[in-house]
């Protein structure tokens, strides 16, 4: 009887094992292919980037373009971090897997707000930016927006309003490795 009870501990434990392992590859397997999504969105991105300005200074809509049935609104660049990835107009789960997306706001109006997964060739590493860091966003326009990065947080999942009605000018963030929380990125003009 003791011998049956062990030979199932030993089992149950491998299977843990097996399926730890597994979904361990299956992240790497996201975040590899969400590495290449972005790079070649960034090809297709860049040679979109029309450098004509808007007659209207007073237009807070930011210039959207379609690339491959997705909507892009420009580039984040992260030179601490050695990132350059595009950025979605519209926030989904979907959409997430691809490249980060704007979760709300404008460049235009100094709210913009984008959410990307914790994958290390996306957000997985805004956790180790630190105050003074600087941060570029470029829109479809052409019109580069510099940020310094002012702190480096770690929120409740609940904590939606300290995200958007946050009164920062730029605001990254994305999941922890536990999902439990959220680390958020706060920026003003440089």
């Amino acid at each position: 009887m003791k011998r049956n009870v062990a030979i199932a501990l030993i089992a149950i434990g491998v299977l843990a094992v097996f399926l730890a392992t597994a979904l361990w590859g299956y992240n790497l397997y996201e975040s590899e292919r969400a590495k290449n999504s972005a790079q070649d969105l960034m090809q297709s991105l860049l040679r979109q980037v029309d450098p004509q300005k808007e007659d209207d200074p007073f237009n807070e809509k930011m210039k959207v373009v379609d690339i491959d049935s997705y909507g892009y609104i420009g580039y984040l660049s992260v030179p601490t971090l050695n990132l350059e990835l595009p950025v979605m107009s519209t926030y989904d789960y979907s959409r997430l897997k691809l490249a980060p997306c704007r979760y709300y706001g404008s460049a235009k109006s100094d709210n913009l707000v984008i959410a990307a997964h914790n994958y290390k060739h996306h957000f997985g590493y805004i956790g180790k930016l630190a105050a003074g860091d600087t941060i570029l966003f470029t829109d479809m326009e052409g019109t580069i927006y510099r940020y310094r990065v002012t702190a480096v947080e770690v929120i409740p999942p609940t904590a939606v309003d300290q995200v958007k009605d946050s009164g920062d000018a730029l605001v990254l963030y994305t999941c922890n490795y536990s999902g439990n929380k959220r680390v958020v990125v706060r920026c003003v003009y440089a």
